[in-house]
């Protein structure tokens, strides 16, 4: 993440100088989440998060995922003291600082290094989940194919991805959004591992019928 002063035109429209950075990455693996005894990982493909469905979204710049504390937006990629843009690595923005508490706050808290990243609030709609154990523990990996919207992008201090020097995501423990994820992902992971249990116990119980049949005939 990035800070520069605002030119002297910049100055005259209100803005304090311009944060930039990088919200999201792809096809990198997130840091080893671990909840509840099990480590959780992410990875962002490209085709999740296209321009064509940026232009569409809402997004807002706040800081440590708190709506009160917003100070930029992009409305449908036109809109808003924001801007959005893309390639095949991630999704980066810049953002005119307004010269207000937060603003100030935001640029003084950049400059020295406490926002040393940005996390981004999604809700999922396409993913793939690979299950595997690690020394005992359940290892999930969860990779997005295609995201239903982006609300937000924060600044954060606690980046979940080290792979660039602006960061996608805090640890899901700074994010009461991403605990609920990670609590709902639990879910559907228990329900999936139920459903393959009873499948299992279905076809053995199958098989034992299939013997008695035999042995009387």
């Amino acid at each position: 993440m990035a800070f520069r002063e605002a030119s002297p035109d910049e100055a005259k429209k209100g803005s304090l100088g311009v944060i930039s950075g990088t919200a999201i990455v792809f096809n990198a693996e997130s840091q080893v989440l671990d909840e509840w005894g099990e480590s959780f990982r992410e990875v962002i493909l490209p085709e999740a998060v296209t321009m064509e469905f940026l232009n569409k979204q809402d997004i807002k710049l706040n800081m440590l995922h708190q709506r009160d504390m917003t100070f930029g937006r992009c409305i449908n990629g036109s809109e808003g003291n924001m801007t959005i843009t893309r390639d095949d690595k991630g999704v980066y923005f810049e953002v005119q600082v307004p010269d207000c508490d937060l603003g100030i706050r935001a640029r003084e808290l950049t400059k020295a290094g406490v926002f040393t990243g940005c996390s981004f609030e999604f809700y999922p709609k396409e993913y793939d989940i690979e299950e595997r154990e690690v020394n005992g523990k359940r290892d999930i990996k969860v990779t997005h194919k295609e995201l239903e919207s982006i609300g937000a992008f924060t600044l954060a201090m606690d980046p979940a991805y080290l792979q660039t020097t602006c960061s996608v995501r805090e640890l899901h423990k700074q994010s009461p959004e991403g605990k609920r994820e990670a609590q709902e992902q639990q879910q559907r992971e228990a329900a999936a591992k139920k459903q393959r249990e009873q499948e299992e116990l279905h076809r053995e119980i199958d098989s034992m019928l299939l013997d008695i049949d035999k042995s009387i005939n």
